[in-house]
């Protein structure tokens, strides 16, 4: 086989289809794919492929054994997902099926740019499970992420990634569990990812707001949950337990390597939790008495955080989602 020429580029060989009518190149990758289905798929290519063909002879439009190339000014890691997606559509299934987290963002980011609106739903459906907009969702999955989703466990920058993502499809809805999601990473770790020097300075107030919203309510929390019942039976062994329970998670708090948000608290006197751990029991009714308190508190923070971040209210934010989603 022929090495491909500067012209061309990099083929992707599984985007290199031999009866298409269009060269896409990104950066050093060309992709050889159907115009006709493109144009279909995307108003914004229907618009770009029905210029006029400039007259033979025209050397500022590139072509390839007479097929014209289109340069797109996209990175070409983003640019080979978005057309697999096109063009294989087993490549990116709604969920429940895994996809890759870059993938998604990618396909998000070029869905909306080219206006392929079906690959927009689908990459705001993927990421709908990790950014839900009710808080028993968010609880739900605040420890868990989809398969493909690992990243957003271990690399502050996997979040960075996805809030300049959202902020630039303009997806408002999934920006309050984003920022809560992201602000669990300490500052320095955010300080140090290579996407921190070139993030809009909008993303960074946001961050820093998310973070200390969040710590101040988790003090608020821990304070109100830190009681026995005022009907306890039990106080003799309840109050010492609650204690106990509270002091540890002060403790850990204090250690400055900890990554923990407020939200996390959501199973501190979770039935059964610390059996075995040499703990007195705890009456039902102060189990009661404490998940209420925290629960309370966390629905405060939930509900503050539109507000917090300058987004629209929760309910404008529901109808943006609708709407989204078709």
């Amino acid at each position: 086989m022929d090495a491909p020429s500067s012209t061309e580029g990099d083929r992707v060989d599984d985007l290199w289809f031999s009866d298409g009518s269009l060269v896409v190149r990104a950066e050093n990758k060309a992709f050889r794919v159907s115009g006709a289905l493109l144009a279909a798929r995307s108003t914004v290519f229907q618009d770009m492929l029905s210029f006029p063909q400039p007259s033979a002879g025209a050397s500022e439009i590139e072509s390839l054994d007479e097929i014209p190339i289109v340069e797109l000014h996209d990175p070409a890691s983003e640019v080979e997902p978005f057309l697999r997606a096109i063009f294989d559509s087993s490549s990116f299934m709604p969920p429940p099926s895994p996809s890759e987290l870059s993938d998604v963002l990618a396909i998000l980011r070029l869905s909306h740019k080219y206006d392929i609106q079906y690959l927009h739903r689908r990459a705001l459906d993927h990421l709908s499970l990790v950014y839900p907009t009710e808080l028993p969702s968010f609880l739900a999955h605040l420890n868990s992420v989809p398969p493909g989703f690992q990243k957003l466990h271990s690399s502050a920058e996997a979040h960075l990634q996805a809030l300049r993502v959202l902020h630039e499809v303009n997806a408002l809805y999934l920006l309050p569990a984003a920022y809560s999601r992201a602000s669990k990473n300490l500052p320095e770790r955010f300080f140090s990812s290579p996407g921190w020097p070139v993030l809009p300075d909008t993303i960074k107030n946001r961050l820093y707001l998310s973070h200390t919203h969040q710590a101040r309510h988790l003090m608020a929390i821990v304070h109100a949950a830190g009681h026995e019942d005022p009907g306890c039976q039990t106080p003799r062994t309840c109050s010492p337990y609650i204690s106990t329970v509270i002091t540890a998670l002060m403790v850990s708090i204090g250690k400055i390597n900890i990554e923990f948000n407020c939200f996390e608290m959501k199973d501190l006197f979770r039935p059964g939790l610390w059996e075995g751990e040499n703990y007195p029991p705890i009456c039902a009714a102060c189990i009661a008495h404490n998940r209420e308190q925290i629960s309370t508190g966390m629905s405060t923070v939930w509900e503050a955080f539109p507000a917090i971040l300058e987004l629209p209210p929760w309910d404008k934010l529901q109808a943006m989602r609708t709407a989204a989603m078709g």
